[in-house]
């Protein structure tokens, strides 16, 4: 699928962009917090928050309406996702509805690629945790609870328990450590694979095929178009697998769509 325009010219180092005017820069801001519920931090007491670029603006808003409204409806109405762009470099980290991301010191991948980490985890938590309490022991996606702690059959960084068990190879190993950090992969995952941005998506074996995760791991995929994102069939990032997959992954998410869509009813009133 060729990538949108709007974020094509984005790929790699960011461009140069005229900077927006005062006034440009607060319609801007206050268009993010009224249409998805985002607000932008750009200076706090400690002097650790820089305001944001015309392009990383751009670019955040962009996403959040690929993402829709399953996604971002949830910070528009509870509390905002206060998202800020931290001066020192470094990855990123999301905790009581604040979302950091470390300086991509001018390449809008690193800020693109933590956005949709660390949202997810946010959409997730704001939702009241549906993926953790409803689906992720469902067959296909294969997480349990032992001793208080989640484990995976595929563990990462543990030996495979034999099995014939879909896997998201976030790197060479296996699954995530946890639900929730295999549903922030998995968004990921799923976002490129059918997008083709591969280049924005670290770590990754690009000795792979885009849609080898489509093969590898269609549960999660199912669930992240059909339950986390909810996409219209319309949607660039609409796909769908052959029908007995379709049927197969379908019946297993359904089993526990009921009562999760209505805790997540009860979590959104």
């Amino acid at each position: 699928m060729d990538i949108p325009h709007t974020l094509r010219r984005w790929m790699g180092r960011s461009p140069a962009t005229r900077p927006l005017s005062e006034t440009e820069h607060a319609r801007a801001v206050s268009r993010l917090r009224e249409t998805y519920g985002v607000q932008l931090v750009e200076r706090d007491p400690k002097g650790n928050a820089r305001p944001w670029r015309a392009e990383e603006i751009a670019l955040l808003e962009e996403t959040l309406r690929l993402l829709g409204p399953t996604f971002y409806g949830p910070f528009l109405r509870g509390e905002p996702l206060h998202l800020w762009i931290d001066r020192a470099p470094g990855g990123g980290g999301y905790g009581n509805h604040w979302l950091r991301i470390g300086d991509p010191k001018g390449d809008l991948s690193v800020l693109y690629r933590v956005f949709l980490h660390e949202g997810t985890h946010a959409s997730n938590e704001y939702r009241g945790w549906p993926y953790e309490r409803h689906f992720c022991t469902l067959p296909g996606l294969d997480w349990r609870k032992e001793n208080g702690q989640w484990v995976h059959p595929r563990q990462q960084g543990k030996p495979p328990a034999p099995g014939d068990w879909e896997t998201l190879p976030v790197t060479s190993r296996d699954v995530s450590v946890a639900p929730g950090e295999d549903l922030a992969e998995a968004v990921r995952y799923y976002v490129h694979s059918v997008r083709g941005e591969r280049a924005w998506l670290w770590p990754l074996d690009l000795s792979q095929p885009p849609l080898y995760l489509w093969d590898t791991s269609p549960t999660r995929f199912i669930y992240v178009r059909d339950y986390f994102l909810a996409l219209p069939a319309d949607h660039p990032w609409y796909k769908r697998l052959d029908p007995t997959t379709e049927a197969r992954v379908g019946a297993v998410l359904a089993s526990a769509a009921p009562n999760a869509l209505q805790s997540d009813a009860r979590q959104m009133g």
